[in-house]
Formats: C-alpha cells, structure tokens, sequence
C-alpha cells in the first residue's frame, strides 16, 4: 500500500506542477503575446472600381487599336502585377508612367497601354506581345514576376474572388477553434507551426519554378519566342522584373538567386533587364501588400514606387523620346512656387556631403 501511495503522490505531484507549468505559460502567452486587434475591421481600398465607358477591359481608357499618327506607344505586358487587382488602373505603374511622359505637354500624344492580365504565365503573354506589335508598339515593357514559369493547360482571365491563399494565415476551424479561443497557448503554437511552414513551403514552391526543368525549361522556350517576336518587328522591348512581396525585402530574403538566374537569361537574349527589388529594401511589408496581411500583390505605394524608377532608368538608357522627357524634377513640393531642384544621385560622381545637402 506504501509503495502505491507513493506513487499516486508523485502522479498528483506531476500532475500539479504540470498544470501550474501550463498556467505560468498561458499566463506569459496572454501577456506578452499580442493578439489581434479587436474593433470594426478597416479597409483602404476604393469604395468602388470605375471603367470608362466604351474600355472594352478593366485596363485602360477606350483607346483605338489601330494606333492614330503622330502617337507613341508603350505596351506594358504582364501578369497581376501590371493589372493590379484591389486597385483603380488609373493607380498603376503603367498608367503613372503615362502621367509622367505627358507632364511636358507635348504636342505628340504618348500613350502607355496596360496589357496585364491576372494569373498569366510567360507562355500566355506569346500572344499579348503579339497583339501589341499588331497594335503598334514603340517600346514594349515586359513585367516579370516570379511565378511566371507556372504552368497552365488554361487561359486565365483573372483571380477568383475570395480564392484559397496556400500560403495565407492560419485559421482554425471547430473545436480546435473554440478551445484555441479560451487556450491561448495552443492556438499561438498552431499559429506558429503554421507561419513556419507555409514560409518554406512559399520559398520553396517559387524556388522550385527556377529549378525544376519541368517549369524553367518551358519558361526559357516561352521567354525566347516572346523576345523573337520583338525583334523580328523591329520593336524595343526591356524587362522588369519584381520582388515577391510575401517576404520583407532584407538581407534574409530568399530569392536573389531567383533574380540572378532571371537576369542572366534576358541578358543572353539581349534584353535589357531593370530589377526593382532594390528600392523596395527596408520598408515593412504592410506599407507595400494591397491588402496587408491578405493579398500580397503590390499596392499604390509600390506601383508609384516602380514608375519612377522604370521611368528614370529608360531616361537613363535614352530610351524616351526628347520631347517626353520630363524637363522639371525637384527634391521638395512644399509650396506653389519655386522648389529645390532634384539631382539624380546617379549622376553625381565625387559631391561633398556639405554640398549634396544644400
């Protein structure tokens, strides 16, 4: 009986200090953890979208296909990123560059068409480039991003609306949901398995595009005839390509190699690249995702961001026609008058400091 005793003692003494454990632990979960702000939800998206009447798409302005003289015209192509979805297309980086090759008010219309359509792959974009030769491009712009090896046995016309995010937040679901309300320690621990694997799983899968011969292969084949087709019309065509803004661009972000391998092949087709990651560096990603936390396409911010550095590296390569190029640029809009005149940093080879900043 002693012996029985004695181990029933050490049963409720473990059982004891167990539970205290627990409680020290939901106790620090509940007070150092954050949890999620409760109130109204916010939204800064546009109360509605608006298309022009007679826009056969949710693109651009009506503009004729047939392209009127004296016009020059920039065909953008590419995939969600161009077409930005969760944002009126006057917000776009192709419309913005439009905004800023017009401001000198030449007589010479310029026109900057947003051929993105959400969900293509580099295979879809074939014909896109085709129709816009068709439809007399000058420049032809070609946005990449880095799911563009998918690969689709369908013509995608757009996102579906409340779609399934693999890589999105946790949520759970019944029971575990209701128990995870009141234990706070299990659902910050599921929460935690999950964001650790759905990173990966979101390194992975777009690392996989470039590595993988069933994807990368089908790619390279798609890219070469899209720039052949540039070429043999005698039509400009440069490359951008932009970060994944799913994971912060910092030090730690995982797909530089990606950008690197992207770069090489439009270098040896001949194709000038621009990769816009760079002015991206540092900024948190909340200030930059559409729908921060829920959709990860890029927003305003980041789309005016693009504009002006593709619009200055064309000024810089003297890819824009004089008369576009933008004859004012200042460092400051702090009144209606006179302005601190802007200095491409660029441009400035050995400047002191003292005189940088006056």
């Amino acid at each position: 009986m002693s012996s029985l005793k004695s181990v029933l003692i050490t049963l409720a003494t473990t059982l004891f200090g167990t539970i205290v454990a627990l409680g020290v632990v939901e106790g620090g979960v509940r007070l150092f953890v954050p949890s999620k702000p409760q109130g109204p939800k916010w939204s800064d998206r546009p109360v509605f979208y608006f298309r022009s009447p007679g826009a056969p798409t949710m693109q651009n302005y009506p503009y004729n296909p047939k392209k009127p003289a004296g016009t020059y015209r920039v065909a953008v192509i590419g995939d969600s990123f161009t077409f930005a979805p969760f944002m009126q297309f006057t917000d776009t980086f192709s419309y913005k560059l439009q905004q800023m090759l017009k401001v000198n008010g030449s007589p010479r219309n310029v026109e900057v068409i947003n051929y993105g359509v959400p969900a293509y792959s580099t295979s879809h974009e074939i014909d896109t480039t085709k129709q816009a030769i068709a439809e007399g491009a000058d420049l032809i712009i070609l946005q990449i991003t880095l799911n563009d090896p998918e690969i689709k046995a369908h013509r995608p016309s757009g996102l579906t609306e409340n779609m399934k995010d693999r890589f999105g937040p946790l949520k759970l679901k019944g029971s575990v949901r209701k128990i995870a309300k009141h234990w706070k320690t299990l659902g910050f621990i599921l929460t935690r398995l999950h964001n650790s694997q759905t990173h990966q799983a979101y390194i992975d899968y777009f690392t996989q595009l470039f590595t993988d011969d069933k994807t990368w292969k089908p790619f390279t084949e798609s890219m070469g005839r899209l720039v052949a087709l540039a070429k043999e019309s005698n039509t400009p065509i440069v490359s951008v390509v932009f970060p994944l803004f799913g994971i912060a661009m910092d030090a730690n972000y995982p797909f530089y190699p990606i950008h690197a391998k992207v770069k090489d092949l439009m270098t040896s087709l001949s194709v000038p690249i621009l990769d816009v990651s760079d002015i991206y560096q540092g900024i948190p990603l909340e200030h930059l995702q559409v729908i921060p936390g829920v959709d990860r396409h890029p927003n305003e911010i980041a789309h005016r961001m693009a504009a002006e550095h593709i619009y200055l590296w064309l000024e810089g390569r003297n890819m824009i026609p004089p008369e576009f190029v933008i004859q004012e640029k200042f460092a400051t809009r702090l009144g209606v008058n006179k302005q601190r005149p802007w200095i491409n940093p660029e441009t400035i080879q050995s400047t002191p400091a003292t005189t940088a900043q006056q």
